[in-house]
C-alpha cells in the first residue's frame, strides 16, 4: 500500500510538472482545446459583436468586397488578414480574438469571388478569378482606403495559403507598405498528385478556352464541384476536431459564404500566379516569415523552400534563414490542434514583436 501511495503520488507530481511545462509552452496565454466550448458559446459571440465592425469597398471592377475592422483603441499597430481560397472572414473569429488580446487591431476581408464579397458567375459555389492580379489590386485598395484611414504606426500581413501567394505578388508591387508578413502554409504551389504542374496548366487553359469561344462561364475543373462539407475523419486541413466543426457549423449558419471546387480559368490562373509567386523571392525586401505545415497535402512545401532559397540569394532571408517547419502539422495552422496551432502563432508573435 506504501508503495501503491508512494507512485501515485509521483504521478500526480509528474502531471502537475507536465501540465507546468505545457502552460508555459503558450506564453501568450492563446485559447486552447480545455476552454473552447465555452469560448465558442460564450465569449466569442460577444467579442465579435461588440468589436466586429463591417463595411464594404469597391473592388476592382466594381466588386463588393466586404471586411470587417477589429479596432483596439489602446493599440497603434494593425493586422491586416489575407485568407484562403474558400475562405471568409467569419472563420476567422478565434484568431481575430487572440491576435487583439495581444495589443493589435485587426482589419479581415473577403477575397472576390468568395465569402461575403460579390460572387463572380452564375453559380456561386465557382471558385473564379479572372485575372489573379485583381486579388492583388483588391488588397491594396482594402490596405488604403480602409487600414490606413486608422493610420496605424505599424502594418503587419498575415496571410494563409492562396493569400500567401496574393500576399507576395504584393510586397514585390509594392514594397512599401508593410512592416513586415507571415505566410502560412503559403500557396506557392498546389498539390496535384501524379499530375505535372505544365499538364494541368495546359488541361485547364484549354478548357476555359473552349468555354469562352463558346460563350459560356467558365467549367468546373476536372474533378471538382459544388460546396461540399467534407467529414472530419476525411478532412485535410486540421487535426483539431472542436475548431473544424465550429468551421462547418459557421458555413451552415452562413450559407452565402459557403463555395465550391475551382473553376478551369482559377485553377490555370493560380497555378501560374504560385509560380510569380516563388520568383518574387528574389525581389521582396519587406522582413518575411514562411511557417509551413508539415503535414501538408493542399500545397506544395517544396515550393516554400525554393521561395526561401531566392530570398537568402538576394540578400534577404526569410526569418529563421528558411521555411519555419510545424512538423505534423496540416495545412489550416491557425485551425490546427494546439500543439501545431500555438507554436505556429506565437511564432508569429514573436516575429511582429521583434520588428521595430
Amino acid at each position: 500500500m506504501k508503495l501503491g501511495a508512494l507512485a501515485g503520488w509521483l504521478l500526480l507530481f509528474l502531471l502537475t510538472l507536465t501540465g507546468r511545462a505545457q502552460a508555459m509552452d503558450n506564453p501568450y496565454h492563446l485559447q486552447t482545446a480545455a476552454t473552447l466550448p465555452q469560448f465558442y458559446q460564450q465569449t466569442l459571440p460577444g467579442f465579435w459583436h461588440q468589436h466586429a465592425q463591417p463595411g464594404e469597398i469597391s473592388g476592382v471592377d466594381g466588386v463588393p468586397l466586404r471586411y470587417v475592422a477589429l479596432r483596439n483603441p489602446a493599440s497603434h499597430d494593425a493586422i491586416l488578414i489575407v485568407n484562403g481560397r474558400i475562405e471568409s472572414y467569419i472563420k476567422y473569429q478565434e484568431l481575430a480574438y487572440d491576435l487583439y488580446q495581444q495589443g493589435y487591431s485587426v482589419y479581415l476581408y473577403d477575397h472576390r469571388g468568395q465569402g461575403f464579397s460579390g460572387r463572380l458567375l452564375t453559380d456561386p459555389h465557382k471558385g473564379y478569378v479572372q485575372h489573379f492580379d485583381d486579388y492583388v489590386q483588391d488588397l491594396k485598395r482594402f490596405r488604403d482606403q480602409v487600414v490606413m484611414a486608422d493610420q496605424p504606426s505599424r502594418t503587419f500581413l498575415l496571410s494563409h495559403s492562396m493569400g500567401g501567394a496574393i500576399s507576395a505578388r504584393y510586397l514585390q508591387t509594392y514594397p512599401q507598405d508593410i512592416t513586415a508578413a507571415v505566410f502560412s502554409a503559403p500557396m506557392f504551389g498546389i498539390q496535384l498528385g501524379w499530375l505535372p504542374t505544365w499538364l494541368a496548366r495546359a488541361v485547364t487553359w484549354l478548357l476555359d478556352s473552349v468555354t469562352q469561344l463558346l460563350g459560356i462561364e467558365s467549367p468546373y475543373a476536372p474533378g471538382q464541384g459544388g460546396y461540399d462539407p467534407v467529414p472530419f475523419a476525411d478532412n485535410e486541413l486540421t487535426h483539431d476536431a472542436t475548431r473544424y466543426a465550429w468551421f462547418r457549423d459557421t458555413y451552415r449558419a452562413y450559407p452565402e459564404v459557403q463555395l465550391g471546387g475551382p473553376t478551369a480559368r482559377w485553377v490555370h490562373q493560380a497555378l501560374t500566379a504560385a509560380e510569380a509567386a516563388v520568383q518574387s523571392g528574389t525581389a521582396i525586401r519587406t522582413p518575411v516569415l514562411v511557417l509551413q505545415a508539415g503535414d501538408d497535402s493542399v500545397v506544395n512545401n517544396d515550393r516554400q523552400q525554393a521561395f526561401c532559397q531566392l530570398m537568402s540569394q538576394a540578400g534577404h532571408p526569410c526569418a529563421g534563414g528558411g521555411v519555419q517547419r510545424i512538423a505534423g502539422a496540416r495545412h489550416e495552422l491557425f485551425n490546427e490542434a494546439d500543439r501545431y496551432r500555438v507554436p505556429a502563432l506565437t511564432a508569429t508573435l514573436d516575429f511582429f514583436r521583434q520588428k521595430p
